[in-house]
Parts: C-alpha cells; structure tokens; sequence
C-alpha cells in the first residue's frame, strides 16, 4: 500500500515489487485497486458539514489519457477548514478541456447537494467570472482573491523598481489593524502609481475589497486564509506524482486516486490536529459567524 500511496502506477507497481522479488498476485493488486475504488467514491459523496470556517480553492491542471489520446484537463480542488480549525479536502473535480467557469459552477452545486451551505470566507485566484460564481452560492461569505498571486502579477505588470516598491508597501499593508485602514492605505497606494500605471491600478481598486477579505480577520488567522499556497502545496505533491508517472495520467480515476492517497496521509500527518491558532479563536470565529449569518439572513 505504500508503494500505491507514493503515486506509483499499476504497471509501475508490478515491476517494483518484481525487482524487490516481493510476493504478489494479481488478484491482491485488483483487490487494491477496486478497494480504493469504492473508497473514492464515498469520499466523493459524503456528506459535507452545514457550516465552515474557510474553501480554499484551486484547479490543478495536467494531461490525462482519454482512450488512445492524451488530454489537456483540469481537476477543481475544494479544501476546507472546519469551525475547529481542521483541514480536509471537500471536494475533488475533474474536467476534461481548460479551467472554466460552467464547471466551476458544477463544483459548487455539488457542495450545496452534499450539505454546505454556510461558508465565511472564500479563497481563490483571481480566474475570471469566480467573484460572481461564488456570490450566487454563497452570498454572505467574505471573498480572498489570493495576495501572493496579487503580488506576482504585480511583478509582471510594472517595472522591476516600481513593483518592488508597490510589494514592499502592500507588505505593510497586510499587516493593518482592521479593513478599512488596510483598504485606506491600499487606495492612496494605488493612487500614486496611477499617473503611470491608470488602467492597471483601476482594476486594482475595483477588486480591492477581495484583495484585502483577510484583514477583517484577527491578526493570528490571516495567515490562514490570504492565500490558496495551502491547497497549490497539494498540487505540488500530485505534479511530483505525475512527472514520476511518465508526464500524463493513465486515467481521471489513476489521478483522482492519487489526489484521495495524498489526502489520507495528510489526514494522517500534517492535518491530524486542528491548526493551533485557528482552534484557538473557535469562540471568534463563531461569533463573526453568527453576526455574519443572523444580521443577513435577518436583513433579506
């Protein structure tokens, strides 16, 4: 089972444990197989908690085998942090063709079907159309647009010098006592680049409420939800997977399989206990949860 859980193939597996001269039958590997089978798909359909903490979303792109071809296609990452501070992954989705905002849509209703209907925040990359997605699903949650990836594109977008500059002060930034002083600061921020940059810092300003979510947040949980390196961290673990295996999937099951194995031993590992500053704060947190949810749904 180790051997599977490392990411290994079925052809790469026979041969492994051939060359380790370890005894094995087929009908031993097939019981693996059809094993993780089923157990993927329960994982796929169980039923989700009504209320959470934090999604931290991603999609993770690859080539998968589709009958005698190999296809581009994307596989929609749903990781979640509990009311206690535990994470897990929700959800797994794959889709044959590029990341797109129909199944995007797909992946929430799916959510929705399996039980989680009350979310506070949302973290993502900033992929067109997802700002309206999420709000048609989950209309009272605060929404992250990642701050690295901000950062990043920042990088590509102004000279080395004036990003430098804009990085070093969105630094500070992060670290403002509350929302409204962060998005103050951001705003002067993007005003003083805009006689050089205008279209770009506009397009700033108008997101500028999703690029700054976390700080509505205490200063110990910001950490947590300004980024999706969390769930991309996954992703680095399955590209790893995937380069060993040959540059392409056999299947969207072999993948999937993989992304579930990769989730159990973190279950079993890095994301056993809750994460510390987050279980902490359960009181918080389900204070800005009842006022969040009581003050909207009472206001609708």
């Amino acid at each position: 089972m180790s051997l599977v859980i490392n990411g290994y193939s079925e052809s790469s597996l026979l041969n492994t444990l051939k060359n380790l001269q370890l005894p094995y039958s087929e009908q031993e590997l097939n019981k693996i197989k059809n094993d993780l089978k089923s157990e993927l798909d329960l994982f796929k359909q169980r039923e989700l908690p009504e209320a959470v903490f934090a999604l931290i979303i991603d999609a993770y792109h690859c080539e998968i085998k589709d009958g005698s071809k190999v296809k581009k296609a994307a596989c929609y990452i749903v990781l979640g942090i509990d009311m206690e501070g535990k994470k897990d992954i929700f959800g797994l989705y794959t889709f044959f063709g590029k990341e797109n905002r129909a199944d995007w849509n797909k992946v929430f209703e799916d959510l929705v079907n399996r039980g989680l209907k009350k979310v506070l925040i949302v973290v993502s990359d900033d992929f067109p159309g997802i700002i309206e997605t999420v709000k048609a699903v989950y209309p009272y949650a605060d929404h992250q647009l990642c701050f690295v990836h901000l950062q990043r594109n920042i990088r590509k977008s102004m000279t080395k010098a004036d990003a430098a500059e804009f990085n070093k002060e969105l630094n500070k930034i992060k670290l403002s006592s509350s929302f409204d002083e962060a998005l103050e600061k951001f705003q002067n921020l993007c005003n003083i680049f805009k006689e050089r940059y205008s279209r770009y810092m506009n397009l700033l300003m108008e997101k500028a409420e999703y690029y700054l979510a976390f700080t509505k947040y205490p200063e110990s949980l910001r950490k947590h939800i300004y980024t999706t390196n969390v769930v991309e961290s996954v992703n680095s673990l399955i590209e790893k997977i995937r380069i060993k295996t040959g540059g392409y999937f056999n299947s969207v099951e072999v993948l999937e399989i993989n992304i579930y194995l990769q989730r159990k031993n973190l279950k079993q590992t890095k994301w056993r206990k809750p994460v510390p500053m987050i279980n902490g704060y359960i009181y918080e947190i389900q204070q800005l949860f009842q006022l969040r949810y009581f003050n909207q749904t009472q206001n609708s």
